[in-house]
């Protein structure tokens, strides 16, 4: 059996501007798409997903952030599972945020990035 650092619980943060930079992609991060693919296909809460590089504010470092819309509730176990994957390829001392983004962001978000994940009944 083998032993997992133990990780972090999710931390639920509110920030006032999130500026999306470019979509986060490579090899690890295809693999982490995938992965999460399946997630979502089993979660219909999910209606879109990108994965990109944001910061917060108007200054600060760079993160990777998984940016889905659809119908938020189940937020905490959502956030833990998409962590566990996470962990999974990339180790536990590593984080992504998970944020849901309005229409508007996503706009904003849709002209840096391009949407890995789209239910193909859900409305955009």
């Amino acid at each position: 059996m083998s032993e997992h650092p133990k990780r972090r619980p999710p931390e639920f943060l509110r920030v006032q501007q999130i500026n999306f930079i470019v979509e986060q992609d490579g090899p690890p991060e295809r693999e982490l798409k995938i992965k999460l693919i399946a997630l979502f296909n089993s979660a219909s809460w999910v209606r879109i997903a990108y994965l990109a590089r944001v910061t917060y504010e108007d200054t600060g470092p760079m993160h990777v952030a998984l940016c889905v819309r659809g119908q938020p509730g189940q937020n905490r176990i959502f956030a833990q599972r998409v962590g566990e994957i996470f962990a999974s390829i990339f180790g536990s001392h590593e984080h992504i945020d998970v944020l849901w983004i309005t229409p508007e962001q996503e706009s904003a978000l849709g002209r840096v990035c391009r949407p890995f994940y789209g239910q193909t009944n859900a409305p955009h």
